[in-house]
């Protein structure tokens, strides 16, 4: 009888392992990880000015908002003149560290701005030193790095 009862306890245990018993913690790690997107970020980087309680498309808008007004502001200050009207795009590639510091990590322009406007990566450059404060991206309530390609529209008559 004890013989029996012994081996129904193992049995008992044994089988709570394998017909679904608590999951390890590897196994609860790997779900999780898995549930995660990680190709987007719960809160986007955020300059002072942005309203951080905002929902993440007028958070995307500031950013980029207050970027671009930066540019444009650095070029007014530099004065650019062109020959021939210009109606196109840039598209700058940034990374924005966890600590929130940014790096542009390219430029992409047509010719006709290289001939326009050849000096435009130094002045984005010296655009990145006048910007205010920057918060990096959050996910799941930890800084994160980002990448970002923001484009710009240079119109001139």
């Amino acid at each position: 009888m004890r013989l029996t009862a012994a081996f129904l306890l193992i049995v008992l245990c044994v089988s709570c392992d394998i017909f679904g018993g608590k999951p390890s913690k590897e196994e609860l790690v790997n779900r999780e990880m898995q549930s995660i997107n990680w190709n987007e970020v719960d809160q986007y980087p955020l300059f002072e000015a942005c309203d951080e309680t905002a929902d993440k498309t007028q958070q995307r808008r500031c950013f980029q908002t207050t970027f671009t007004n930066q540019v444009f502001k650095t070029l007014q200050n530099n004065h650019i003149v062109v020959h021939k009207s210009l109606n196109d795009t840039v598209k700058v590639h940034m990374l924005i560290s966890n600590t929130g510091t940014i790096k542009i990590t390219g430029i992409e322009k047509t010719d006709v701005i290289n001939k326009q406007i050849p000096q435009l990566d130094s002045i984005i450059n010296e655009s990145l030193k006048q910007l205010p404060k920057l918060y990096p991206a959050i996910k799941r309530d930890i800084p994160v790095s980002t990448k970002i390609k923001l484009p710009i529209v240079l119109k001139a008559d």
